[in-house]
């Protein structure tokens, strides 16, 4: 009986030090989501937003795709006892930031699109890919 006692007071212990195993590593895919929509953001900003910086940033996204989706698989993989509810509040305002900042390139760059309708598509489907990519 105390075994059974023993054993049941350790799973518990145990299972509480669980509930925050993911907080680190959700705390790293938002560094790491932040580092690349920063720079994602800049590579269109580089030339005044002109064509050829949106070529280059759909280059850099369709580049690390892949490699972010997996560092991003964790935020879909969690459960919520794995994350505390500081992690789930700086993760809703992480990606609501980053998705705004590349978004937003829209609205900055209207002139842009207005004249040109190929820029037009062109940044909107790299706003859709990244989108895609974070949705996944």
């Amino acid at each position: 009986m105390r075994k059974t006692i023993f054993f049941c007071l350790l799973f518990c212990i145990c299972l509480g030090f669980v509930g925050c195993k993911k907080d680190g590593e959700i705390n790293a895919a938002m560094n790491e989501l932040s580092s690349f929509t920063t720079a994602l953001v800049q590579k269109v900003e580089a030339q005044q937003g002109s064509i050829e910086s949106v070529d280059e940033a759909q280059r850099f996204l369709d580049s690390k795709r892949e490699e972010m989706a997996k560092k991003l698989r964790v935020l879909k993989e969690a459960r919520g006892f794995q994350v505390s509810d500081e992690t789930k509040k700086s993760m809703t305002e992480s990606i609501t930031k980053n998705v705004t900042n590349v978004a937003s390139l829209q609205i900055k760059y209207v002139g842009n699109a207005m004249k040109n309708p190929n820029y037009k598509s062109k940044l909107e489907k790299l706003i859709k890919d990244y989108q895609s990519m974070i949705t996944g």
